[in-house]
C-alpha cells in the first residue's frame, strides 16, 4: 500500500489544482483503490493492478470517473494527466471497467480496445502518441 502512496498524492494534487479544492479528496484503500470522497465536482475510482485479470498486467484501471459537469474536457485532461502518471510509475496500460454507452464512446474515440464488450484498454504508449506525450 505504501508503494502507491505517491501515486495517490499525484492524483490529489491534480484535483485539488483543476477543481480548486483546498483539502485533501483522494484516498488510497489496503486493496489498492484510489478514490475520491464524496464532492460536488468529481468522481473517481480507480484500481491499480500489477498482476494480469481481466485487463492486462500493470494496469491503472478507471472503475468510476465522472464530472458534475460534462463535455467540457475534464474527461480527455484527466486522462491525459493519468498516462503521464502511468509512464512515471510504470504502468502499461490504462483500462475502463463497465463502461457506459458515454464512457464506450469516449473509449472508442481515443482507440481503446474492447476486452469483451464492456471492459476496455489501451497501452499508456498508445495514449501517449494519441496525447503526443514525449
Amino acid at each position: 500500500m505504501i508503494e502507491y502512496e505517491e501515486l495517490r498524492n499525484d492524483i490529489d494534487r491534480y484535483l485539488m489544482e483543476r477543481f480548486k479544492y483546498r483539502k485533501s479528496l483522494v484516498s488510497l484503500t489496503v486493496d489498492n483503490i484510489i478514490a475520491t470522497r464524496r464532492n460536488s465536482r468529481v468522481d473517481l475510482y480507480l484500481r491499480i493492478r500489477k498482476v494480469e485479470s481481466r485487463f492486462p498486467p500493470d494496469c491503472l484501471i478507471i472503475a468510476r470517473l465522472g464530472f458534475n459537469k460534462e463535455r467540457i474536457g475534464h474527461g480527455m485532461h484527466f486522462l491525459r494527466f493519468l498516462t503521464e502518471v502511468a509512464r512515471k510509475y510504470g504502468f502499461n496500460h490504462i483500462g475502463i471497467e463497465c463502461a457506459n454507452a458515454k464512457s464506450s464512446a469516449f473509449a472508442k474515440k481515443l482507440v481503446f480496445y474492447s476486452i469483451d464488450g464492456e471492459n476496455y484498454a489501451i497501452t499508456a504508449i498508445s495514449l501517449m502518441s494519441y496525447f503526443s506525450i514525449n
